[in-house]
């Protein structure tokens, strides 16, 4: 019998080495770690937002509608400002971007702490803070993506990319968690006693709308911004100022379109978003219908434990796909994470007990965001720097825009039908998607030949000259 074969010395090290090797650069650490706070934030106004509206009485019969309108609301930006995003992110420097983006949210969460304060509760106000959300959320992004690159060596980018995307997808965990458990500090009387200034009774009767979580989410931008206030490396694109800016703005598009691996990839995640990543709005009745006793009221705190089973999964599989250094590898792990995204809702959908539908969200994140992650790597090592920012944002664009949309759609359809019904009919159609693609010779080189490699870039449309 042969001898069992000792331990490599430094296993760990080498495993963080492959999976958390862009962490190696300083800035690049403060970035993540910005990305990380600015998305919890997001991620719980998001949910604090579609909860709050959900459990308004008045809005009965309708609860699901305004929970796709406040989510459209948030997402809608992506496609609407995109041509401007794109435009700045290659314009000025990216980390100054950054810093102001993240100053600017520390002041929208912060006036709604205080309209919440004063007692302004119309959903109306709700809905106009979340376009000012949503705008600034899309153009950090887009900054970030467009940074990212631009703070490690090439070796290490498709783990960089990785790890932002997984800070974007992971940071949907700790920003919901977080909410589930100060409300359970607030439901138990852990956050005030008596006469004290916050009283745990008030905090308890409406965390969704409670000033608590939105000066929370104003806390999250402020580590965000001081994270950012070290990054060091100044970047930018390239803006051919003989051009107007319709024409540097276009030179995005042209290049996304013209350019058949990134134009194909852009057209998979449209459908991915569109059938199973639109899952916000459905997420409170989804939570009243899977995680509520029958005939009990409406509790937040369980949409907030959804959103956090989806983001630990989300958070697992991005630092995973990040680790994964063949394109081979890569390919087959893009296709059964498509199988995953698509299988999971249905599970979720139809599940009829509590553990069944948390694991399932968990394994629903999974698929979602490692599959989104991958869309995202083979990307930015296609697109050349010095247009990067705003293919970026035509990839926010498409992704960003689908969602809003198929949020305020699924948002009605919850309204006249089991939201669990909805969720595994769009997961079936997403299944279907996938194994068309195996059908075809593009997809089939992406799966199983690992074809999806950087290529030579065209060269940048010059549409629009003037």
């Amino acid at each position: 019998m042969a001898a069992a074969q000792a331990p490599q010395r430094g296993y760990f090290s080498a495993k963080a080495n492959r999976f958390l090797a862009a962490l190696v650069f300083r800035d690049y650490r403060f970035l993540a770690f910005a990305t990380l706070c600015s998305g919890s934030g997001a991620w719980a106004l998001i949910v604090a937002r579609g909860a709050w509206v959900f459990g308004i009485p008045e809005l009965e019969g309708t609860r699901g509608l305004w929970v796709g309108l406040v989510t459209f609301a948030a997402m809608s930006p992506r496609f609407f400002a995109t041509p401007f995003i794109g435009y700045l992110a290659d314009r000025v420097t990216r980390k100054s971007l950054l810093q102001w983006i993240y100053i600017l949210q520390i002041a929208q969460a912060s006036v709604m702490a205080v309209l919440v304060m004063m007692g302004i509760g119309n959903p109306l106000y709700v809905v106009a803070l979340a376009v000012i959300n949503g705008t600034l959320r899309a153009t950090q992004q887009t900054a970030a993506q467009s940074l990212a690159p631009n703070l490690v060596d090439r070796e290490r980018l498709p783990n960089a990319v990785a790890l932002n995307e997984a800070m974007q997808q992971g940071s949907r965990l700790f920003g919901p968690m977080i909410l589930f458990f100060v409300s359970y500090l607030a439901g138990v009387g852990g956050l005030g006693q008596g006469d004290n200034l916050l009283d745990a009774e008030a905090v308890a009767s409406g965390l969704g709308t409670s000033a608590l979580v939105f000066w929370a989410c104003a806390t999250f931008y402020l580590l965000a911004l001081i994270s950012a206030l070290n990054i060091r490396t100044v970047s930018s694109g390239v803006i051919d100022r003989r051009r107007s800016f319709w024409a540097n703005t276009t030179a995005g598009f042209a290049y996304a379109y013209s350019t058949p691996l990134v134009f194909g990839i852009i057209l998979m995640a449209v459908a991915h978003c569109v059938l199973v990543m639109s899952f916000e709005s459905m997420l409170p009745p989804l939570a009243q219908e899977k995680l509520t006793p029958a005939g009990a009221r409406f509790n937040q705190d369980h949409v907030f434990l959804l959103m956090s089973a989806l983001g630990l999964g989300a958070l697992v599989s991005s630092v995973f796909v990040g680790g994964i250094i063949s394109h081979l590898t890569r390919g087959r792990i893009f296709l059964l994470l498509g199988f995953t995204s698509s299988l999971t809702p249905i599970g979720l959908g139809l599940s009829a007990s509590t553990g069944i539908s948390l694991t399932a969200a968990v394994l629903m994140g999974l698929g979602t965001a490692g599959f989104m992650t991958i869309t995202h790597t083979i990307i930015q090592q296609v697109v050349p720097d010095e247009i990067r920012g705003r293919v970026a944002s035509v990839y926010s664009m498409h992704v960003g825009g689908s969602m809003a949309f198929a949020n305020l759609l699924y948002g009605r359809l919850a309204d006249i039908w089991p939201v669990g019904l909805v969720m595994a009919f769009v997961g079936a159609l997403f299944t279907v998607v996938v194994l068309f693609t195996i059908l075809l010779p593009f997809w089939r080189g992406i799966y199983f030949r690992g074809e999806a490699r950087p290529v030579a870039a065209p060269a940048v449309a010059a549409a629009g000259d003037d």
